[in-house]
């Protein structure tokens, strides 16, 4: 969908094939794929080659040796001369035939085959290799056929840029994603020796690795390991490109009216040999491994991957130079709500190295820029994840730039509905419910039995240290920060002011589920602000639960007109949504009671503190508001810039309401919620989001604030309450004024200030004075 020249321009490409480092890419502006951007560079480059598509085709024919794939006459004859200049094509003495007239393409087409394009031109056809076996039907053989010949293309890259003779190759290990076989062993076949047979390897014999993205990380550790042994002296590791994932997150490019960038077959090949004395050497003493029992929280994770291997050394996490971790490219992922891979990951090691002592918290940021680089790769599963930095690596010691790399490789092992050894791992406090620990206990039970991709870590347990839900808060928050789970669930909990959650509730007209923003916290002391905030956040929530399109309902409540026309006003000026119709004859985005009982919309708008009285009908209208039986809980925390994920339930909150909240945690964890809200804000402050809410604020206001300083910052551990909401601020700033640091929070019970406990006694009394407190 875009021209070869554009792709060839495009930078993460450049980088992919060895024009540019892949830390250049931090000195080119994005996006990556505007024109201005693009950057110089031929289609070829020291580590492979950019191929267009009609070349690829003429490669794909080559490679298939049961005449399954049918090209074109004309097409043919336009392409022999390319083809005969290609440095590789050439070599490889390609034969294409006489080719098939166009109405000979279409009958195929009309008997199973799969087409061939070349813009909105039939060139050619793959046909199936089977009448009746799914795993040999042309949209199969097409998968494998690609993988086939993009794995050639990139061995005799490797052969060519290195000056390597293929026919010293002892033994092929092929990675990727796809899987060949019949009916009697679906995925039992040999990529690996027919590959190694088209490369040109006539001395190798061959197998497939196959671990979803982390295949290549497996079999380059295989590699070192046969050679290392002696059992041979070269081994290629290679794979192909992966069709299935083309266009994989194109709808999401579309909707930022972006271009596809997912239309592109990535391949990569490695040769592993005897210490040449020159080339850099893979470390077989210093080997992470996930282990079975090793457990699935992300520090687990990254502890097995990168921490163990280097303490089992006396290596610290500063001492490797570069970590290539999952190399996606941001551009393709961001929106898509994945977020930056690479960038997570790095910072998940930075955690890890914080935690451990061998960085501070302040160089948290910096370790990420130096030890990490931007993704580059195509983001095609087994492609990115890791192996490719392997080139520039290598490149990078040859010329004194670094000396140790670390190649770590992930794989999503839910995939294969075999086993879930990677679920998504939910803290849930234990102190504080109204209905005792036993309930909650029975809750992860509940959860953990009901949903098989996510477990239940208990806190405020024997072990735990915990008097009060504070200590509990702590231990909590401290899990989270050290990615020791993924998500949480508490009560009573006091998120900071501008953060609110998204609550879910079934409604009881027609069983359907429906969002609430927001149910508990403060987004804005201004309503109409707030209410508009809590837009975003309800659309950020529904997006990460998969809901492409939510529809958005303002609850009737004081300001809900104005809300609709900033919105409205919102809209024009470029942040995409949907308004929701009531069902009332009059219809409209104002939504009543009809339309409350209904779930009319996906995301019912409203301010908080009616919102949390809403939470309390649905969840308990049936027993009598005492214990919360039906929903998923008050939801996650939503915010501007907020980091965590923490949802919230009330001290009513049943055992089945708290395995939904468990679950819910789970759900918005997988669906990306922080990144997604990042992205939302983004589009919606580019829409005129603040300068609408300034102008709101301005015209309510009748004088400017007087500024004042912030004092020296400290730990907050006390709170006072009782003071209103509409106040809170200016609560905040009349201690400000006396030196005393304070924040403001929300708790389920309002609004609250937080102190440090040396600060308590004052503060209360100067609240008092000012007439903030009683």
């Amino acid at each position: 969908l875009r021209t070869f020249e554009e792709m060839v321009a495009y930078a993460p490409n450049q980088a992919y094939i060895g024009n540019i480092l892949p830390d250049e890419l931090k000195d080119i502006e994005t996006p990556w794929y505007e024109e201005e951007n693009f950057i110089e560079g031929g289609r070829f480059g020291d580590f492979g080659e950019i191929m267009p598509e009609d070349e690829f085709y003429a490669l794909l024919k080559h490679v298939d040796v049961f005449d399954l794939v049918k090209l074109n006459k004309e097409f043919i004859a336009e392409i022999e001369a390319k083809v005969s200049e290609h440095p590789i094509l050439k070599e490889m003495k390609i034969e294409l035939g006489e080719g098939e007239e166009l109405s000979e393409l279409e009958a195929l087409l009309d008997n199973h085959a799969e087409p061939l394009y070349l813009g909105e031109k039939l060139v050619g056809c793959v046909k199936r290799a089977h009448e009746s076996d799914v795993n040999l039907n042309a949209h199969t053989i097409l998968e494998n056929l690609v993988a086939k010949a993009s794995a050639v293309l990139s061995i005799k890259n490797m052969a060519l840029k290195n000056d390597l003779d293929l026919t010293d190759v002892d033994y092929v290990l092929e990675c990727s994603e796809e899987a060949c076989g019949d009916i009697n062993q679906r995925g039992g076949g040999n990529f690996a020796k027919a590959i190694a047979e088209m490369a040109g390897c006539v001395n190798a014999n061959g197998s497939d690795v196959r671990s979803f993205c982390a295949a290549p990380a497996h079999a380059v550790v295989n590699a070192a390991a046969l050679v290392k042994a002696g059992i041979y002296d070269n081994v290629v590791v290679a794979a192909g490109g992966s069709v299935a994932k083309l266009g994989m997150n194109g709808k999401d490019h579309i909707k930022k009216e972006m271009p596809i960038l997912e239309d592109t077959l990535g391949g990569f090949a490695v040769l592993i040999s005897n210490n040449d004395g020159a080339s850099p050497v893979i470390r077989t003493d210093i080997i992470g491994r996930h282990k079975v029992g090793t457990g699935s929280s992300p520090q687990a994770v990254i502890s097995s991957l990168v921490t163990d291997p280097l303490d089992e050394n006396n290596l610290g996490i500063k001492d490797i130079d570069k970590y290539s971790v999952e190399m996606q490219n941001p551009e393709v992922t961001k929106p898509a709500g994945a977020g930056d891979v690479p960038e997570s990951n790095y910072k998940m090691i930075a955690a890890l190295g914080v935690k451990r002592g061998d960085l501070e918290r302040k160089e948290l940021m910096n370790f990420v820029k130096e030890h990490g680089m931007p993704g580059f790769a195509p983001t095609q599963g087994h492609i990115p994840s890791g192996v490719p930095f392997i080139g520039p690596a290598a490149k990078m010691m040859r010329d004194g730039q670094i000396e140790k790399a670390m190649i770590i490789g992930k794989g999503s092992l839910f995939l294969g509905r075999m086993t879930n050894l990677f679920k998504k791992k939910i803290g849930l406090t234990l102190l504080d419910s109204e209905h005792g620990i036993d309930e909650l206990k029975k809750a992860a039970r509940l959860a953990e039995n009901n949903y098989n991709d996510l477990e239940v870590e208990l806190i405020g347990c024997e072990g735990d240290k915990c008097s009060c839900l504070a200590d509990a808060h702590s231990i909590m928050d401290q899990k989270l920060e050290e990615n020791e789970i993924d998500a949480a669930v508490t009560l009573h909990y006091n998120f900071p002011l501008g953060v609110s959650t998204v609550g879910r509730v079934v409604t009881p007209g027609q069983g359907k589920e429906m969002l609430i923003a927001t149910t508990t916290g403060t987004t804005d002391t201004n309503r109409v602000p707030s209410m508009l905030k809590n837009t975003i956040y309800g659309i950020a929530a529904a997006k990460s639960l998969g809901i492409e399109k939510p529809t958005v309902g303002i609850l009737n409540v004081e300001g809900a007109r104005l809300v609709e026309k900033n919105l409205q006003k919102l809209k024009e000026n470029g942040y995409e949504f949907e308004f929701a119709t009531s069902v009332r004859a009059d219809g409209g985005s104002v939504m009543r009671g009809n339309d409350l009982l209904l779930g009319v919309p996906d995301i019912m708008v409203t301010d908080t503190l009616t919102g949390n009285m809403l939470m309390k009908v649905f969840s308990a209208f049936n027993t009598g508001g005492q214990y919360e039986a039906v929903g998923y809980g008050y939801g996650p925390g939503v915010g501007e810039d907020y980091d965590k994920l923490i949802g919230i339930i009330s001290r009513a909150s049943g055992a089945p309401v708290i395995a939904n909240a468990i679950k819910f945690m789970a759900e918005v964890s997988k669906g990306n919620l922080l990144e997604i809200t990042e992205i939302e804000m983004k589009a919606a402050n580019n829409a005129g989001l603040k300068n609408i809410i300034s102008e709101i604020k301005n015209s309510s206001s009748t004088a400017e604030a007087e500024a004042v300083k912030e004092p020296t910052k400290k730990i907050t551990d006390e709170e006072i309450a009782g003071i209103d909401i509409l106040e809170i601020d200016a609560a905040k700033e009349t201690l400000w004024k006396k030196d005393i640091y304070a924040e403001t929070g929300m708790g389920c019970t309002g609004p609250v200030i937080l102190i440090a406990e040396e600060d308590e006694a004052e503060a209360r009394a100067e609240l008092k004075k000012a007439g903030f407190v009683e």
